[in-house]
């Protein structure tokens, strides 16, 4: 195994202990049933970034009155939580329907006692069937071999040592690129993503 999987199990392990250091398991369920989504749900880390969607019964007043009191809770973290930002994508704020739900979301940035930073994408959602990361833990998962792990992890690494000014490409479209198309290296993901 290469060094990538070793890379990606110490961030699993840090994500992990992140989750359980706010409580998030424990402050999410009373709005629902979260679900860690993204590289953290499939062993694919590069970054210290942690995404849960949090499927709700129904989204309304209620949900997001719920949805603030975690946004407060958390606020009050100060040991660890630098930042909070909320941001409505319901009704008209959402900005493409066709593609997600309607939902509410919650970025956190964290600093850990062994002073690394990370971000925390929360969403609240209660159209789990159109959230493309619950869709990627059923439709990727069981798909996964460690050659595909391998590669991901390569070209995401690649991705992210890229200055900011290169742009950012969502891990998502990485997931594709290997997954349907056989992208192998950083070089073709490049050719792959220009053709597209």
């Amino acid at each position: 195994m290469s060094d990538l999987f070793e890379v990606q199990r110490r961030l699993q392990a840090e994500a992990d202990e992140v989750v359980r250091a706010l409580r998030l398991e424990e402050l999410l369920a009373g709005l629902g049933r979260p679900v860690r989504v993204g590289s953290s749900a499939m062993g694919l880390m590069v970054r210290r970034d942690i995404d849960i969607t949090v499927v709700c019964p129904k989204l309304d007043a209620q949900a997001l009155e719920a949805f603030i009191a975690v946004g407060a809770c958390v606020m009050r973290m100060t040991d660890r939580v630098v930042a909070v930002r909320f941001r409505n994508d319901s009704a008209k704020w959402n900005r493409e329907p066709e593609k997600y739900p309607d939902g509410f979301y919650l970025w956190l940035s964290v600093r850990m006692p062994d002073e690394m930073m990370w971000t925390v994408d929360i969403w609240l959602v209660d159209q789990p069937d159109r959230q493309p990361d619950i869709a990627h833990l059923k439709t990727l998962m069981p798909r996964l071999s460690d050659a595909d792990r391998e590669a991901i992890l390569q070209i995401k690494t690649a991705l992210a040592e890229r200055p900011a000014a290169a742009g950012t490409v969502s891990s998502a479209l990485v997931y594709e690129a290997v997954m349907d198309h056989g992208v192998r290296g950083l070089a073709e993901f490049d050719l792959w993503h220009q053709e597209r």
